[in-house]
């Protein structure tokens, strides 16, 4: 049997908030009479994988008054349920045999009750495998970041190519049109839908701005007569469908402020909610201008951002694996804000998740750690009943990863050091936000390995997959933060070294190993280009250290080596892996097998000591220039390359030891960069 969560006749409602809200207002009520709490509507679910089985337990809290529960099983990508199981009042598992060791499967449970229902959500497997090849990403940029940040822009698009995923990079200008951002966005969509995945909006890229909330037909979302317009929705830019984005219907001019006023014909589009499953890539923003609360300015903001997330990856600055869930709101009528929490970190942290007293945030989590909070209350652009303010976040260190923040007006995340960009801006370890509550979003997916901005396609796309409260499909759902992180970082390996045999037939890998107790094994891929996907070379067992590969590319070879470890979690166990650490070398193979299209070259050795060799793709004419920095962007050599030179050396023997970032580029543009270490 499939089912639709929860009543199709969703599907009928006229778009009028009023009629809307009085229907799920009705149906909240039946579902959830009498709860007291906002974890009464949740089961408190999750799972344990048996590897010898195979089977996966789903485990939940015991209630007394439950009549039954209800199992539903579906695909991860799925949208509709089958109904699996009806259990006994008196039992709280469910052991399900029917599942493959190395795939994943995502399961609901829902309580009955005579007076309550709840349901829960985990995305469960058993040595469930993360992808090599995540696919392509837009990584929209403010450019004035982009000489002050290279070295860390270097750094960012280096941990994501280590991440699998290959990088697309525009510049843009802050006054720039948004439709004019996003046709940066279809144009590489459409040149390969298959592999166009996710975008990361890194500083005050132009903002789109979208709604008709008003006060007689969709009220604000956030209850306040003075915040009707248009709200931010960087979804826009997930969004391939053009013609949902009108800009010629809405009027109205009555809220406080001026940027969510919308007429038509001022770029601002018209709809306040979308159709089922009409993002299609993933978006995450760190956008840390207009935060005079913190100093000293944006880039300096922004460059602090970049390094704690680099930290992150690298294993360092993790939170406990625990959550904290600070609830100043209570039950609400039924819609239970901070259920969003409970649903979303109990499959990360099972029993390890703790209900913070009101004015406790700030004090608990500057020195207690944890990977995932949450945290409503009453709120204002920058501030939350129960929780603090943006004050608080610029002079307090907070230790924890990742958040859910909600509370009136910061959801309208636009304006002077508002609240919910307020942990990014932090010197603290918040890597992450999005306004969790109306609607409520999903992060369950992330125990099993899954990256942020897979989380909030998924909550965007919502419609009777996931429970919900009023807004589903909102326009202004969106994540503060670097889609791609994920949970459980491993530890890497360091030192990367490449050579290769006198014939240049083959080429080994050695590295430095990775400093994880778990660390159970290593991987190494090679790739012939800077944008191709990686592809798995070889494995070794985690007491070897080097790698001899027997058939390399011709030409240019990019490596990788990942450290990878089984993780066990509240969702399962599933194959974990660590940022990759690459190098170049450029080597023969008999058949002359080479994948890149593009101009693309090998650095070699790096590190190195006295001479660099740079050696290119293909042969041409063409005349480049090869310049060496030092980390403050100081230009310390330069040297012309034709390219029809077999190869390049540059003397470096004068640099002091240390890290540099070497640049080729052509009379147009830069054409490759990459970091150099002198011993």
């Amino acid at each position: 049997m499939v089912i639709d969560l929860f009543i199709p006749l969703f599907e009928q409602i006229l778009p009028k908030m009023k009629l809307y809200f009085n229907f799920v207002f009705l149906f909240l009520i039946t579902f959830a009479a009498m709860a007291q709490n906002s974890k009464d509507p949740t089961v408190g679910l999750t799972a344990v994988a048996n590897a010898a089985t195979p089977s996966i337990t789903l485990k939940w809290s015991k209630d007394t008054t439950a009549t039954y529960y209800a199992i539903y099983k579906k695909t991860k990508e799925a949208n509709a349920w089958d109904s699996i199981s009806m259990v006994a009042k008196s039992n709280n598992t469910y052991v399900d045999l029917a599942v493959i060791s190395g795939k994943t499967y995502e399961y609901m449970v829902i309580k009955r009750t005579t007076k309550i229902g709840a349901v829960s959500y985990v995305l469960a497997g058993i040595n469930s495998t993360l992808p090599i090849y995540r696919g392509k990403m837009i990584l929209l940029l403010d450019k004035n970041y982009a000489i002050p940040l290279a070295a860390e822009l270097m750094q960012l698009e280096s941990d994501l190519r280590g991440d699998g995923w290959v990088v697309i990079r525009h510049d843009v200008i802050r006054t720039d049109a948004v439709i004019k951002v996003k046709q940066l966005v279809l144009n590489d969509f459409n040149s390969d839908k298959q592999n166009v995945k996710a975008v990361y909006i890194l500083g005050h890229v132009p903002v789109p701005y979208s709604g008709g909330f008003d006060l007689a037909n969709w009220y604000p979302p956030d209850g306040h007569p003075d915040h009707v317009g248009a709200w931010p929705s960087d979804l826009y830019y997930g969004s391939m469908e053009e013609s949902i984005w009108t800009d010629n219907l809405f009027t109205d001019i009555s809220g406080s402020r001026v940027e969510n006023h919308n007429v038509p014909g001022d770029g601002k589009f018209d709809i306040p909610y979308l159709y089922p499953d009409t993002v299609t890539l993933q978006v995450g923003r760190v956008d840390l201008f207009n935060m005079p609360a913190f100093s000293p300015n944006d880039t300096f903001l922004i460059k602090q951002y970049l390094k704690k997330a680099h930290a992150f990856k690298m294993g360092i600055n993790v939170g406990d694996k625990k959550g904290y869930i600070s609830d100043n709101f209570g039950y609400m009528s039924g819609e239970a804000f901070a259920s969003s929490g409970w649903r979303s970190i109990t499959p990360m942290f099972g029993d390890s998740v703790f209900n913070l007293a009101g004015n406790t945030f700030f004090s608990t989590l500057k020195t207690k750690s944890s990977q995932f909070v949450y945290g409503c209350g009453g709120g204002s652009y920058s501030s939350c009943g129960g929780i603090g303010t943006s004050d608080n976040f610029a002079t307090d260190s907070l230790l924890y990863n990742f958040g859910m923040l909600f509370g009136s007006y910061f959801g309208d995340w636009d304006v002077q050091n508002n609240f919910l960009r307020a942990p990014l801006a932090s010197k603290g370890w918040a890597l992450s936000n999005s306004w969790s509550g109306r609607p409520y979003n999903f992060y369950h997916q992330m125990a099993l390995g899954e990256n942020l901005g897979y989380c909030i396609l998924r909550s965007q796309n919502n419609y009777l997959t996931y429970t919900y409260n009023i807004y589903p499909k909102s326009v202004y759902i969106s994540l503060m933060g670097d889609p791609s992180l994920r949970m459980n970082p491993v530890l890497p390996v360091s030192n990367v070294v490449l050579s290769r045999s006198t014939d240049k037939l083959k080429v080994t890998v050695q590295w430095t190993k990775s400093n994880d107790p778990s660390v159970t094994s290593y991987a190494i891929y090679r790739s012939p280009s800077k944008t191709a996907p990686f592809v798995l070379s070889g494995t070794v067992s985690s007491s070897v250290y080097t790698y001899t590969d027997n058939g390399p590319y011709n030409n240019l070879n990019y490596y990788m080596v990942k450290a990878m470890k089984p993780e066990t979690t509240f969702s399962g166990i599933y194959m974990n892996t660590s940022i990759g650490i690459m190098d170049t070398i450029s080597a023969i193979n008999p058949l002359g097998i080479v994948a890149a299209k593009s101009i693309a070259f090998s650095i070699f050795p790096n590190p190195a000591q006295n001479i660099l060799h740079l050696a290119s793709e293909f042969k041409t004419a063409t005349k480049l220039i090869v310049q060496i920095y030092d980390l403050n962007g100081k230009l310390l050599l330069s040297q012309p390359w034709t390219q029809s030179a077999e190869e390049l050396q540059i003397n470096i023997s004068k640099l002091v030891n240390g890290v540099y970032f070497i640049k080729v580029s052509n009379d147009q543009e830069v054409i490759h960069t990459e970091k150099l270490i002198k011993l």
